[in-house]
């Protein structure tokens, strides 16, 4: 009964800051997670050259992140459960941020593949999760428009990201190859969801546990 009152009174709360600061954080976290599911395939013609991979490893590296992905989703979504989502969202997003960032300094296809796998691992757990949280957390009158705003956000990442690899992927930029920092810029924007995250938890910003 005491569960149903509380969904009750979360259900007639009207929309407040904490619930679009909430929605943006999340739509945020899904964009960098969508920009890094697509970047091996955006990449796949300029890795190739890179490192002079053949066909038995082509699949190998466009497959990692997904394998990685699949196994985050069962292993580690359950870490909501444990931890609490804030928490969850935070640990996924950070194991995908410090994987990503070695990925871009990968000097050969085995490690990339490898950092690929561990950065899937992260990234599996994130949707779920996200859409956990805003059911939770959002009046069900305002649920399915503020998920759909949060989707609306996330599916930026893709043309995002085809505009970055047409301006960088051809250029050098502080000795790093294009294609390298394309997995910086996707690190460092989870890293500031991340950051986010934990300043809005560490300031009583609220919500589920």
């Amino acid at each position: 009964m005491a569960n149903i009152s509380i969904g009750a009174r979360l259900d007639r709360l009207p929309i407040t800051r904490l619930h679009k600061k909430a929605t943006l954080l999340i739509g945020t976290g899904i964009f960098f997670d969508l920009f890094d599911i697509f970047l091996a395939g955006v990449l796949s013609t300029v890795l190739v050259e890179q490192f002079h991979i053949d066909e038995k490893w082509l699949p190998l590296l466009l497959a990692s992140g997904f394998l990685g992905m699949f196994i985050g989703a069962i292993v580690l979504g359950g870490m909501a459960d444990r931890f609490g989502r804030k928490k969850a969202f935070m640990y996924n997003l950070a194991i995908y941020s410090i994987f990503s960032l070695l990925a871009a300094f990968s000097p050969n296809v085995g490690l990339l593949i490898f950092f690929r796998f561990v950065a899937g691992l992260g990234l599996g757990a994130e949707p779920p999760l996200c859409d956990a949280y805003l059911s939770e957390l959002l009046p069900a009158s305002q649920r399915g428009r503020y998920v759909a705003w949060a989707y609306t956000l996330a599916f930026l990442a893709m043309p995002v990201e085809g505009i970055l690899a047409k301006i960088l992927v051809p250029v050098q930029l502080f000795g790093l190859e294009g294609w390298r920092l394309l997995f910086i810029i996707g690190s460092a924007g989870s890293l500031m969801a991340d950051a986010s995250s934990r300043i809005a938890a560490l300031a009583g910003s609220g919500g589920p546990p």
